[in-house]
């Protein structure tokens, strides 16, 4: 039985994935998860990227990423809990960043993942993690 890899996906890695290149990277996070690939998110994604859906009071996109999040089909949720908080604290003494940064870096080291899915290059990562964007990623999964 091979290897699971797990890969942490943040707010606007999740966002590029549903709303930009009609759903490119959505259908590429479906692929990766039917061969094998286990990718996981915070709970506090949710709540990062569902209030766009809410002010535009736009039902079905509100929809799709609760499902995306909370169904369980494609990722992994984790909750913000006790053990989330407490690596988020040392992630934000050690480098520094803002709390939301640092509650996503700590979900990543406690499903241990060690690659993050981000745009944000101002993401502080410790080492033994990498940071790639979807569109990377996307290239080197698909790459020949």
């Amino acid at each position: 039985m091979g290897l699971t890899v797990s890969i942490y996906l943040d707010a606007n890695a999740l966002i590029e994935a549903v709303e930009h290149e009609e759903m490119a990277g959505l259908d590429f996070i479906r692929q990766q998860s039917l061969e094998g690939l286990r990718f996981i998110t915070s709970e506090l994604t949710w709540a990062e990227i569902s209030i766009k859906p809410l002010k535009e009071r736009d039902t079905a996109l509100s929809d799709l990423y609760e499902e995306l999040i909370f169904g369980g089909r494609l990722m992994t949720s984790i909750a913000v809990d006790r053990s989330v908080l407490r690596k988020s604290v040392e992630v934000r003494a050690w480098l520094g960043g803002k709390l939301p940064d640092t509650i996503h870096v700590a979900s990543a080291i406690v499903t241990e993942c060690r690659l993050v899915v981000s745009s944000d290059r101002r993401l502080r990562i410790p080492h033994g993690i990498e940071r790639i964007s979807l569109m990377d990623l996307m290239r080197e999964k698909t790459a020949p």
